[in-house]
C-alpha cells in the first residue's frame, strides 16, 4: 500500500489541478480493485499522517509569530486533506461501508474543532462527498452539522470559497427528508441546529454565498417545526439584508442585484408563519416617508406582493393586516408621483382581492373579499366628488373592484352607480373627463375578465350568467348620450373622445346566456342607436366647412376606433354606416368638386375600408335574438358592392380633380382588400394561409355563370350559403381572394368594354395595383387554372384585346396587363412564351411606338421588363422559352443598333423605343441571362454613336441596374442576389479606359459617352459593387464636373448624378478623395456659382429647370459641407476662406432646402481653423 502514500507526496507537492485530479483518480481506482477493504481505505486515509500530525499547540504557536513560518506546513495539510476529499470524489460511492464512512465523517469532522486553518474547505468537500455515498445513514448527517457547527466565529475568517463549501453541505443535509427527521427527532422544536447555523452564518456577505444562504433559510420554515422564538430569529437573519443591494465589482460574478432582491423577497415569501413579523416590517419600512428611495419602495411593495400571493391561510395570515396594508398603500397611489410605484402598489391591491377570492379550485367565503372591498370603497367614495382626487380614488376603487369576477359582480353596480352620481354634477369638464375615464375603465376591465372566464374557477363563469346589466345597460341613456348632446362650447374634446370610447365599449360589452350562448349585453336598439351617432360623427366631413373640419378631427378619428370595435360585435352596424356614407356621397355633385370635399371623400372612403375590413367580425348574437349563420366576410362584401355602385363618382372628368374622385373609390377597394388581408394574416399562421392560397377549381369560369349582383346577392340571406364560414376556419382567407378575384374581372371586364371617360391613369394605376394585390397572393396551380396570363391580355374576355378592340383609346390601359403580369409566378406564365406567342409578339411590336407618349412606353416598356424577367425557363438556354427570350433580345439590339446608327429614327420617337429596350434587358439583367451579353457590343458602339439616339443610350443605361419594385421576391420576378455586380461588370467595366481623355478630338467625343454611360449606370448601384474601380471612377467625375462647368450647362442630368456619387464616397471611403480634396473642392465652388448665375434667369419657382438647378445646388453643399468631417484641418486649411466666403452667399439660397444645408455646412467649414 505504499502507493497511497507516495501518490498523497506527490499530490501535495504538485500545483497542476489537472495532475492532482489524475493522482486522486489512482487512488480511487486502487481502492476500487480492493472493493474498499478495510486495509485500503485505511492505509489510504493514513498517507497523509505526516502532514496531519500537528498539535494544537503547533497551530497556537504559528497563530502567535508574526513571519510566515508555519505557512508551509499549513498549504501541505491542506493539499493532504485535498488528496482525500479528490479521492472521495472520485471514487465508486456504492463501495464504502457504513462504518467506514461514520469512521471518515468523524476524522473530517474533527477538523472543524482544530483545524481552522488549513483542512476546513477539503474537509467540507469531504462530507459533501460521504454524503453521497451508499452507506451514509441520516444520523451521520447530524453528527456532520453539530461537527461544522464547531467553527463558530472562525467561521467568517474562512474564504468565500471554503463557505460556499460549507453552504451547499448543509443545503445537501438539511434538503435531505430522512437527515430532516433525524434532526427533528432529536432537537424537536427548540431546533438547537438551526440556532447553531443561524450564529455561524449571521455575518455572510459573499453574494454567491447569500444566494445559498437564502435558499436554505426557507427551508429552516417550510421543512422543520419551529418555535416562536427560533421563527422570530430566522426572521431576523434574512430581514437584516433588507433591502438588499450589490456593489459594482469589475471581476463579473454571475450574480445580480435582482436576484438577490428576489432570494431575499423568497425569504419572505417562503411560509405565513412569519406573517406577524414580514407585514410589520415591511410596512414599517413603506411608511418612512421621503428617506425611502423609489428602488427601495419598489422592492418592498414588490416583496408585500410575494407574501400575499404565497401564503397559505389567507383568513388567518392576510385578513388581519389588511388594514394595516391598505393605510399605508392608499397614500402612493393618493399622493403619488412615480408611474412605477403606483403600479406596484395597485398590483397589491389586486393581489389581496385574487387571495381573498380563492383559487381556480377553490373558492373562499365570500366574506373576505367584501369586507376588504368595502374598507377600499368607504375610504374613496367621498373622493369621487373631488376633482383633485378623482382620478386617483377611482383607480384605487376600480382596481379592486375589477380584479375578478366575483369582486366586481358584487360591487360593480354600486360603483357605477357613484360615478353616475357624480356626473349629474360635475365640477368642471376635466372632472367629467375623470369621472367618464373611470366608467370607460370600468367597462374595459369587465370586458377583459369575460374574455379570461375560462381561466379561473367554474363558478366565475355561473356569476356572469346570473349578473345583473342593468345599471350598464343604463349608461347609454343616463349617460353617454346626455354628455354628447348637451356638450357645448366648454366641453372639451377630450370629455367627447371618452364619451365615444365609452360608447363603443359599452355596445361591445358580451354577456352569458342562460343556455350558455354568448350575446351582447345592449340591446339591438341601443347598438343601433350607437352606431348611427357615430356614424354621423364619421360622415358628417364632407357637410363641415374646411374650418369646422379641422376642430372636429379628433373626436371623428376616435369615432373610427370605436366603429372598428362595434361592427366587429354588433354586425349589422356597418350595413348602417356604409349605407349612410353611400347616400351622403350620392347627395353631391362630384363633377367640379373643391378640394376641402376631395379631401373628405378621400377621409370617408379611407375610414370605411378600415372600420369594416381590418377585423374579421365576431359571431355574437344580439340578447334578443337566435344566433345568426357567421358570415366573416359581410363588411367586405358590403363595401366592395358599394364602391362598384358608387363608380364612377365623376362620368365625364374633364379634370385631375374630378378623376381624383374616382380613384378614391378604387382605392377604398384596394384598401378593404389589404385591410382584410392583413386581419387574416394577424388572426392565421402565414404557413396556415398559405394553403388556403389555392383551389382545384377555375374561379375565372364560375365566374362566367354568376350576375353582374352577384355582390349582391350575397348580402342576402339567398347568398348566405357561399360565406357560412366557422369563426376559426381559414378558409375566411381563400374566401377573401375568391371574391377580390372577381372584383379584379369586373373592373378589367368594365375598362375594356364599359364606358371610358372614367378611366383615366390614376384610375387604371389602382385597379392595376389592386389587381397585383390579388394575384400575388394566389398559388401557383390557381393562378395557371384560371388562366391568368391569358387573362391579363384579354381583360377577362375569349378574345385578345390588348391592342384592338372598343377601348384601344384609353392610352394607359396597358397598366391593367401590368397589375396581374407582376403578381404572376413564372410558371403560371410558361404558355406566354410559345414561339410567336403573346409575350414575344407583344414585346416585339413597335407599330405603334412612333404614336405613343413617353409614359406610354414607359408602362410598354415595365411589362416587357416583367415578361423578360418570369419565364420559366429549362436547365439549360436551349429550352423554348429561352429561345423565345433570345431572339427578342436580339430584335431589341437590332433596333438599338439601327436607330443609333442611321438617321431615320426622330430622337423624341427613339425615346420610346430606347425606354421599351432599356426595360426589356432590364428584366432579364436581374435573372441574369446569359442572352444579354451579346447586345453588350451592341450598347457599348451605339454609346459612342455621334447622333442624339446614341446620347439618350448613354444617359438611360442605367436603367438596366435600376431598382425596379416589380422586380422582387414578393411579386415572385426572378432576381439574382449580384445581378447588379453582374451589370456593371459587363457594361460598366470595359468602358473605363475608354472614357478616361487622351487629348485625342477624335476620341474626346466619345470619351464623353461613355463617361455619361458609366455614370448612369453607378448612380444605380450600390457603393459595393464599383468600389475597386474608385480611382479611375473619382477622375470621371471631376472631369464631368469640370465640364460641366466650363460649358455652364449644369443641368445635365450628369452633374447630379457627379455629386450624388461624389457624396456616396465620400460617405464610404473618403479616403479614395484625400488626393484630389483640391480638385473637388474647386469643381465644387464652380459648380455651386454656375448654378446660382443660372437660376437668375430660370424662371419661376415652379419652372422644371429652376427645380433642377435647386437640386443641384443642394447636392453641391452637401458634397462640400460634408469634407470638414471627414478630412483632418490639415488638408483643408487652404479652401476655408473661400469656401466659407462661398457658404456664406449660400445661406441666402432661394431654395429652402439649400439654404439648411449651406448652414450646416457653414457650421462644419467654421471649425477649420
Amino acid at each position: 500500500m505504499s502507493n497511497f502514500k507516495d501518490w498523497a507526496l506527490q499530490y501535495v507537492l504538485s500545483d497542476d489541478e489537472t495532475a492532482q485530479s489524475e493522482i486522486a483518480k489512482k487512488a480511487a481506482k486502487e481502492i476500487e480493485n480492493t472493493r474498499a477493504s478495510s486495509a485500503s481505505v485505511g492505509s489510504w486515509a493514513a498517507s497523509i499522517q505526516p502532514w496531519i500530525t500537528i498539535t494544537k499547540q503547533d497551530d497556537d504557536n504559528s497563530d502567535d509569530d508574526d513571519d510566515d513560518s508555519g505557512s508551509g506546513d499549513i498549504i501541505a495539510r491542506a493539499k493532504a486533506l485535498g488528496f482525500l476529499a479528490d479521492t472521495l470524489q472520485a471514487l465508486d460511492k456504492s463501495l464504502l461501508r457504513p462504518e467506514q464512512v461514520i469512521r471518515l465523517v468523524g476524522f473530517f469532522g474533527a477538523m472543524f474543532s482544530y483545524d481552522h486553518k488549513a483542512g476546513i474547505t477539503a474537509s467540507a468537500k469531504a462530507l459533501r462527498q460521504l454524503y453521497a455515498m451508499k452507506g451514509f445513514k441520516p444520523a451521520v448527517g447530524v453528527k456532520m452539522i453539530e461537527d461544522v457547527c464547531k467553527l463558530k466565529e472562525d467561521f467568517k475568517l474562512q474564504t468565500a470559497a471554503t463557505r460556499l463549501e460549507i453552504y451547499e453541505l448543509f443545503l445537501s443535509l438539511i434538503q435531505d427528508q430522512s437527515v430532516n427527521d433525524e434532526l427533528q427527532d432529536k432537537y424537536g422544536t427548540s431546533s438547537g441546529f438551526i440556532v447553531d447555523i443561524l450564529q455561524l452564518c449571521q455575518n455572510e456577505r459573499d453574494p454567491r454565498n447569500l444566494m445559498l444562504w437564502f435558499k436554505l433559510l426557507p427551508i429552516f420554515l417550510t421543512e422543520y417545526s419551529t418555535s416562536d422564538e427560533v421563527t422570530e430569529e430566522i426572521f431576523k437573519a434574512f430581514s437584516a439584508y433588507f433591502p438588499i443591494t450589490l456593489r459594482n465589482s469589475a471581476t463579473p460574478i454571475g450574480i445580480t442585484a435582482d436576484d438577490l432582491k428576489n432570494a431575499v423577497r423568497a425569504c419572505f415569501a417562503s411560509h405565513y408563519k412569519v406573517t406577524k413579523l414580514a407585514f410589520p416590517f415591511l410596512i414599517g419600512k413603506l411608511d418612512q416617508g421621503d428617506a425611502v428611495t423609489v428602488s427601495v419602495k419598489l422592492d418592498i411593495l414588490k416583496t408585500v406582493k410575494a407574501c400575499i400571493e404565497q401564503y397559505d391561510n389567507p383568513q388567518a395570515s392576510i385578513v388581519p393586516y389588511i388594514n394595516k396594508i391598505w393605510n399605508s398603500l392608499k397614500y402612493e397611489v393618493r399622493n403619488g408621483e412615480v408611474k412605477e410605484t403606483i403600479d406596484a402598489t395597485l398590483d397589491v391591491l389586486r393581489a389581496i382581492a385574487n387571495r381573498l377570492d380563492g383559487t381556480k379550485t377553490q373558492k373562499f367565503d365570500i366574506s373576505l373579499l367584501k369586507n376588504y372591498i368595502d374598507i377600499v370603497v368607504d375610504d374613496c367614495r367621498d373622493d369621487l366628488a373631488n376633482p383633485t382626487y378623482t382620478k386617483q380614488a377611482g383607480l384605487l376603487l376600480m382596481t379592486v373592484i375589477t380584479t375578478n369576477i366575483r369582486a366586481y359582480t358584487l360591487e360593480s353596480a354600486a360603483f357605477v352607480d357613484i360615478i353616475r352620481k357624480n356626473l349629474r354634477q360635475p365640477k368642471s369638464p376635466s372632472h367629467t373627463k375623470d369621472l367618464l375615464l373611470l366608467l370607460n375603465s370600468t367597462l374595459k376591465s369587465r370586458a377583459d375578465l369575460f374574455k379570461k372566464r375560462a381561466e379561473g374557477h367554474a363558478e366565475d363563469e355561473e356569476l356572469l350568467k346570473t349578473e345583473s346589466s342593468d345599471h350598464l345597460v343604463a349608461l347609454y341613456h343616463d349617460v353617454y348620450l346626455p354628455t354628447w348632446t348637451g356638450k357645448s362650447e366648454e366641453t372639451t374634446s377630450d370629455v367627447l373622445k371618452q364619451v365615444v370610447q365609452g360608447l363603443a365599449l359599452l355596445a361591445t360589452q358580451q354577456t352569458i346566456r342562460a343556455d350558455g350562448q354568448i350575446s351582447l349585453l345592449a340591446s339591438r336598439s341601443v347598438c343601433s342607436e350607437i352606431c348611427s351617432l357615430l356614424t354621423h360623427t364619421v360622415t358628417k366631413g364632407l357637410a363641415l366647412s374646411q374650418n369646422d373640419y379641422s376642430t372636429d378631427a379628433a373626436v371623428q378619428d376616435e369615432a373610427v376606433l370605436a366603429l372598428q370595435s362595434v361592427v366587429s360585435t354588433y354586425t349589422d352596424g356597418y350595413a348602417e354606416l356604409v349605407d349612410r356614407a353611400k347616400a351622403e356621397i350620392e347627395k353631391r355633385d362630384w363633377t367640379a368638386p373643391s378640394k376641402h370635399n376631395l379631401n373628405a371623400l378621400q377621409d370617408l372612403l379611407s375610414r370605411l375600408a378600415f372600420i369594416g375590413c381590418s377585423r374579421i367580425p365576431l359571431s355574437i348574437a344580439l340578447d334578443d335574438e337566435s344566433p345568426k349563420p357567421f358570415r366573416p366576410l359581410q363588411h367586405f362584401v358590403r363595401l366592395a358592392s358599394a364602391m362598384l355602385d358608387l363608380f364612377p363618382l365623376s362620368p365625364l372628368p374633364t379634370s385631375e380633380k374630378e378623376s381624383l374622385a374616382n380613384s378614391y373609390v378604387i382605392s377604398a377597394l384596394h384598401g378593404s382588400i389589404l385591410h382584410f388581408r392583413d386581419a387574416c394574416f394577424e388572426k392565421f399562421e402565414p404557413k396556415v394561409l398559405e394553403a388556403y392560397s389555392g383551389s382545384d377549381r377555375n374561379w375565372i369560369e364560375e365566374f362566367r355563370k354568376l350576375p353582374k349582383d352577384w355582390l349582391h346577392q350575397l348580402q342576402g340571406e339567398e347568398g348566405s350559403s357561399e360565406m357560412v364560414i366557422k369563426e376559426d376556419d381559414p378558409e375566411i382567407y381563400r374566401e377573401l381572394l375568391r371574391i377580390s378575384l372577381f372584383i379584379v374581372r369586373h373592373l378589367y371586364r368594365e375598362a375594356a368594354y364599359g364606358k371610358q371617360a372614367p378611366w383615366s391613369e390614376r384610375v387604371f394605376a389602382q385597379v392595376a395595383n389592386m389587381a397585383a394585390l390579388v394575384v400575388r397572393s394566389l398559388d401557383e396551380n390557381l393562378q395557371r387554372s384560371c388562366n391568368l396570363a391569358q387573362n391579363a391580355f384579354n381583360f377577362f374576355f375569349s378574345e385578345d384585346l390588348s391592342s384592338s378592340g372598343p377601348s384601344s383609346l384609353a392610352p394607359f390601359r396597358k397598366l391593367l396587363i401590368l397589375g396581374i403580369l407582376q403578381g404572376l409566378r413564372p410558371a403560371a406564365m410558361a404558355e406566354l412564351y410559345a414561339p410567336q406567342g403573346i409575350a414575344e409578339t407583344f414585346m416585339c411590336d413597335t407599330s405603334r411606338m412612333a404614336t405613343v407618349l413617353l409614359a406610354v412606353g414607359e408602362i410598354r416598356g415595365t411589362i416587357c421588363a416583367v415578361l423578360a424577367n418570369k419565364y420559366k425557363g429549362g436547365q439549360n438556354t436551349f429550352d423554348p422559352e429561352s429561345e423565345t427570350m433570345k431572339r427578342v433580345l436580339n430584335f431589341w439590339g437590332e433596333q438599338i443598333k439601327t436607330a443609333t446608327t442611321t438617321d431615320d429614327i426622330d430622337p423624341a420617337i427613339f425615346e420610346v423605343y430606347n425606354t421599351v429596350a432599356i426595360h426589356t434587358l432590364a428584366g432579364a439583367c436581374a435573372r441574369q441571362d446569359k442572352n444579354v451579353l451579346s447586345l453588350v457590343p451592341i450598347f457599348h458602339e451605339a454609346i459612342a454613336s455621334p447622333g442624339p439616339n446614341g446620347a439618350i443610350v448613354a444617359r438611360t443605361i442605367g436603367g438596366l441596374v435600376k431598382t425596379n419594385e416589380l422586380l422582387t421576391s414578393e411579386n415572385h420576378a426572378v432576381v439574382k442576389r449580384f445581378y447588379k455586380q453582374w451589370a456593371y461588370t459587363h457594361f460598366a467595366k470595359p468602358l473605363y479606359d475608354l472614357a478616361l481623355p487622351t487629348g485625342d478630338e477624335d476620341t474626346a467625343f466619345a470619351a464623353g459617352r461613355y463617361t455619361t454611360a458609366i455614370l448612369s449606370l453607378v448612380s444605380n448601384c450600390p457603393f459595393g459593387v464599383y468600389q475597386e474601380d474608385l480611382p479611375a471612377l473619382v477622375r470621371l467625375l471631376i472631369t464631368a464636373l469640370n465640364n460641366s462647368a466650363a460649358s455652364g450647362d449644369i443641368t445635365q442630368p450628369q452633374v447630379a448624378t457627379s455629386l450624388e456619387v461624389l457624396v456616396e464616397i465620400l460617405s464610404n471611403e473618403p479616403d479614395a478623395l484625400k488626393s484630389h480634396l483640391r480638385e473637388i473642392i474647386t469643381a465644387g465652388m464652380k459648380t455651386y456659382e454656375e448654378a446660382a448665375k443660372s437660376n437668375l434667369t430660370a424662371g419661376s419657382k415652379g419652372n422644371a429647370l429652376a427645380r433642377n438647378l435647386a437640386a443641384a445646388r443642394k447636392l453641391t453643399l452637401q458634397l462640400l459641407g460634408a469634407i470638414p468631417k471627414k478630412f483632418e484641418e490639415r488638408h483643408l486649411l487652404p479652401y476655408a476662406l473661400p469656401m466659407q466666403r462661398m457658404l456664406a452667399m449660400a445661406s441666402g439660397d432661394k431654395s429652402r432646402e439649400a439654404r439648411k444645408v449651406a448652414l450646416l455646412a457653414r457650421e462644419n467649414w467654421a471649425k477649420v481653423v
